[in-house]
């Protein structure tokens, strides 16, 4: 039933200088790499090392290759196993976080998914090197849009503002541990408004700030190459980061609800 450990997470501070490490001086061989994530694979070429600079993605994991996450989840009362929650879809196949008789925390994936097939919770597979990997919890969507509804206030509206603490706290309290974290459940609504799932709700309320021009040059400056990644930026190291450096040039410091809404409209 668990066929290999597929692959080992391992959070690192800059993926570049551990590439450089774990290639030259350890002697693994570099499969692929992007800004975020890089995989390479050990010389006996079994499991893979996926280093990554991202704090939505769990600081060490270690991944366990089985045929069928949801045959296992079928006969998990037999196998004695705990499941956190119910297998999440991902581009390749399905994901699941199970625990032992005794506690332990496993992380189980399978590959029975085409490579090609796109699902709503999943990225495209050229979108993301590691599926299986990116997202530790599966939405509760019925839940999620109830409690949007009863808000009243559109995905737009939401970061760093209490409106968004009132949706994670009822939303998280029905998942069992480890719960999402904010940045999982902000990926639990972007990805159900990209299935045009999320009720119409009409325009922001909010509105983002008149930033003279220079300002509003400067922030784009800051935002370099993630201006086409906005949705990506709420809840992640990165967005504090920004936070911090475009406060740190203006008079009057913005709120970060105030900087997203000036993102999002940078993006636009």
């Amino acid at each position: 039933m668990l066929k290999r450990i597929d692959r080992i997470l391992i959070r690192v501070p800059s993926v570049a200088g551990a590439v450089t490490y774990y290639r030259d001086v350890l002697g693994m061989k570099l499969i692929r790499e992007d800004a975020r994530l890089a995989a390479l694979r050990m010389s006996d070429d079994s499991a893979e090392f996926v280093l990554h600079a991202d704090h939505d993605l769990p600081e060490q994991a270690v991944y366990l290759l089985v045929d069928s996450v949801r045959d296992i989840y079928k006969r998990r009362t037999a196998l004695k196993l705990d499941f956190v929650s119910p297998p999440a879809q991902t581009a390749r196949g399905f994901t699941a976080t199970v625990k032992d008789p005794f506690g332990t925390v496993l992380q189980l994936l399978d590959r029975s998914a085409e490579s090609s097939a796109k699902h709503e919770d999943a990225k495209p597979v050229g979108d993301m090197l590691f599926a299986g990997v990116e997202s530790r919890t599966a939405p509760r969507r019925e839940l999620l849009i109830k409690i949007y509804e009863k808000i009243g206030r559109t995905a737009d509206d939401l970061p760093y503002t209490p409106h968004f603490e009132q949706l994670y706290g009822p939303y998280i309290a029905q998942h069992a541990d480890p719960k999402p974290s904010r940045a999982e459940v902000w990926r639990h609504l972007l990805n159900l408004r990209k299935g045009g799932k999320l009720p119409k709700l009409g325009e922001a309320r909010s509105k983002p700030p008149a930033l003279p021009g220079d300002d509003r040059e400067r922030l784009r400056q800051i935002l370099g190459d993630d201006i086409g990644k906005r949705d990506r930026l709420p809840y992640t190291k990165r967005f504090d980061d920004l936070v911090d450096s475009f406060n740190k040039t203006i008079e009057r410091p913005l709120s970060p609800h105030l900087i997203w809404r000036a993102v999002a409209t940078l993006a636009k």
